[in-house]
């Protein structure tokens, strides 16, 4: 038997929409989720700004919600619930970006074995298929004609910075994908339970990603092919160009100390 982990924290952060990436001038919803007494929680950032409240410098409180109306590049940063006492739930990075392409992915760490997708967007929120190409750490990982790459079951393996490219539009910034141990019952019971002695129950399966039909796959590829070759050229194009900036950083700084050793 596995179990998908406690939440010993009091209270927790739910992002609407659930990701971690947003386009300048969209909306969005920060609330502190608490079963027995979620008003006495504020939700609270550290942004360029500093750390401020929301209802104060940004945003507008409706009960135990903060509603970020229109959100700008100065919005990105880190995101938590505070109780009056001072008691903390844990961070979300949020990143508000002017990019015509964001990364859809988890605000939170997911746990290995649970099926993690994320998706190439647009600012059109068009619903056309778009060939993309998924790059973790700076190299490709997965070319899609269908704008969203899924990981059946998440290992630590997988974990890293993810962005996205989309050919003739453009590239996300990247994201950080966590991802959590998954807790056996062997290991469970070797961990302290500082004086916790509630019941855990067994999560839900990951549901099973849908299948397509032969037929189905075979247009698919023959009609995204051409747009799957030039997208790729495309991530690989980013990646070299940044390595070649990077050369080029260091070879200036070695010009640099020669000049002043001479």
């Amino acid at each position: 038997m596995e179990f998908t982990g406690l939440l010993l924290t009091l209270s927790s952060l739910a992002v609407s929409p659930d990701r971690s990436q947003f386009f300048k001038y969209e909306s969005l919803s920060l609330s502190c989720e608490d079963d027995r007494n979620s008003s006495r929680w504020r939700v609270k950032a550290k942004t360029v700004r500093g750390v401020s409240e929301c209802g104060r410098d940004w945003g507008s409180v409706q009960g135990s919600t903060c509603l970020i109306n229109e959100a700008y590049s100065w919005n990105s940063g880190v995101y938590w619930c505070e109780s009056t006492s001072g008691e903390t739930s844990p961070a979300a990075n949020i990143t508000v970006t002017e990019n015509n392409v964001i990364l859809e992915s988890p605000v939170f760490p997911v746990t290995e074995g649970e099926s993690v997708t994320l998706r190439c967007s647009t600012r059109s929120n068009s619903s056309d298929l778009r060939a993309s190409v998924f790059m973790k750490d700076r190299s490709p990982v997965e070319a899609a004609i269908t704008g969203q790459m899924t990981v059946p079951a998440v290992s630590k393996s997988d974990e890293g910075l993810y962005m996205c490219v989309i050919n003739g539009v453009g590239a996300s910034t990247e994201s950080w994908l966590a991802v959590r141990e998954r807790v056996t019952e062997e290991k469970e019971a070797a961990r302290p339970t500082h004086g916790f002695t509630g019941n855990v129950t067994e999560g839900p399966a990951a549901p099973a990603a849908p299948l397509l039909s032969v037929s189905r796959l075979i247009c698919l590829l023959v009609a995204g092919t051409p747009y799957l070759l030039s997208t790729i050229k495309l991530g690989l194009l980013y990646r070299d160009k940044a390595k070649t900036r990077q050369v080029e950083e260091t070879r200036h700084c070695d010009e640099v100390q020669m000049e002043e050793i001479n």
